[in-house]
């Protein structure tokens, strides 16, 4: 049997969503010890929904969010996370489980049934992973599915993102800041610890990433997170360029806009000097060996 595990969703008004969610994460093959819904505010009926749910599954628990939601995304959103991974890893204690792996599942995710066990089968199998996930694809132009650009095979994807409890208190838990998943990727790696994104493990997002409230705003948002982390501007231009070349180009728009008023205001920016150092230097080498190694061997160098 693979390792037990726990698993957190933050949710804000999403009615629609919930019952497609509950059916994946409760026809899970190997099911989380422990799965905490944090409500996040709503006010159409989730937590009424989410509640009369849990009653009846002793494996689930639903809590209210420990802040006041003065901003929906961002910072936010990564100290309710942190939250709920840590409310669910004292729950599972509580019943005397100790949890392996602890992660964070979007709500608009749907981990097909074999998802967790192949998952954490393959964590248990090399226990230098500490952090992993699986491929996202995303609603197509025309209807059908895609999947999402950018993805890393070394950076586990931040809505689906699965630690090994050693690796998150080797990183202090999820960093309780804008970009967290980005950072807890790189602070694992920092410590030593592989990270992991396998693209056999297809799991169907409902709407594609960072577009809840239109591309524009979401990626405005990654603008801002791309100033706060202070990545080169070497490669913010890339980005830009690379969110132009397909539609909707409003995605470039939106994270130029984004970087630019950060820019201007003088945004403060990562408290953490080391993540700061990365993404400055260290993530713009890495671009340049991919790029390099893929103009060498004509391959995929890290990209899924």
């Amino acid at each position: 049997m693979p390792s037990p595990y726990v698993l957190a969703t933050p949710v804000k008004d999403e009615l629609g969503e919930l019952p497609r969610l509950l059916a994946a994460v409760e026809g899970q093959r190997h099911r989380p010890a422990c799965w905490v819904v944090l409500d996040d505010g709503s006010s159409d009926g989730s937590r009424d929904w989410l509640e009369r749910a849990a009653a009846s599954r002793a494996w689930m628990e639903v809590i209210p969010s420990p802040e006041a939601a003065t901003e929906y995304l961002g910072g936010h959103v990564a100290r309710i996370k942190r939250a709920a991974v840590e409310h669910a890893l004292r729950a599972a204690r509580g019943r005397e489980i100790e949890p392996v792996y602890a992660g964070v599942l979007d709500a608009d995710l749907a981990p097909p049934a074999e998802h967790y066990a192949a998952l954490v089968g393959r964590m248990d199998a090399r226990e230098a992973v500490g952090v992993a996930s699986g491929l996202v694809v995303s609603p197509g132009e025309e209807g059908g599915a895609e999947v999402e650009r950018f993805q890393r095979v070394d950076l586990p994807r931040g809505g689906l993102q699965l630690f090994r409890v050693r690796c998150l208190e080797s990183i202090g838990g999820l960093p309780p800041y804008p970009g967290y998943d980005g950072v807890a990727n790189v602070l694992a790696g920092m410590r030593g610890w592989e990270r992991a994104l396998y693209p056999d493990l297809v799991v169907r997002q409902s709407r594609p990433t960072a577009t809840r409230f239109g591309p524009f705003a979401g990626f405005r948002r990654k603008g801002h997170y791309a100033w706060f982390l202070d990545l080169h501007p070497t490669l913010v231009l890339a980005r830009t360029a690379a969110y132009a070349v397909r539609r909707p180009r409003r995605e470039a728009l939106g994270f130029l806009v984004g970087w630019a008023e950060s820019a201007g205001r003088r945004t403060p920016r990562c408290p953490d000097d080391e993540v700061r150092r990365y993404y400055r230097r260290e993530r713009p080498r890495e671009y340049l060996r991919m790029l390099w190694s893929r103009v060498r061997g004509g391959g995929g160098g890290s990209f899924a």
